[in-house]
């Protein structure tokens, strides 16, 4: 129990410390280096293009379509970051894994699961996305037990048809 408070302490006065420096710009740049194992009692961001808030996702939409789909090359991760952003996600007395959503309705979404922090994946390009807007990744610990709690990543939806 002293060891989690020093640490979360820790990360608290780290939070204060880059705020106050103007570091914390909601991208990854402040996360831990290399893969490591998501286990229980860890606090985690989802990332979107390398981003923990505020994400791009390019699309190609055909025509005046409404949906298209994602541009090969962009990724999605989860990291385990040593600043606690305002979305940031809670492992739970269990969990040792993250299931992310993305989609934008549950008939289409497609889930993508990570037991390694810092190992992007191709974020899904055969589910249909909106061409334009707004919508939400959901980062939700697995099996997580008490005290568990997903992230959430802001993406927008760009249309690189349309120069958006």
């Amino acid at each position: 129990m002293t060891r989690t408070l020093y640490r979360i302490g820790g990360l608290v006065a780290l939070s204060l410390a880059l705020t106050a420096a103007g570091l914390t710009s909601g991208t990854s740049a402040l996360a831990s280096v290399g893969p490591t194992q998501i286990g229980p009692h860890q606090f985690f961001a989802g990332e979107v293009n390398g981003r923990i808030e505020n994400a791009t996702v390019k699309v190609v939409c055909p025509g005046a379509a409404n949906t298209g789909r994602a541009l090969p090359g962009q990724t999605i991760a989860v990291t385990s970051p040593l600043v606690i952003a305002r979305n940031f996600g809670y492992t739970g007395a269990t969990g040792r894994s993250i299931a992310a959503t993305v989609g934008p309705a549950a008939s289409t979404s497609q889930t993508i699961l990570f037991t390694m922090y810092n190992q992007p994946a191709e974020f899904p390009t055969n589910i249909p996305v909106p061409c334009s807007g707004t919508g939400v990744v959901i980062f939700s610990p697995v099996a997580g037990g008490k005290g568990a709690k997903a992230a959430k990543v802001t993406v927008t939806y760009a249309n690189v048809a349309t120069g958006g």
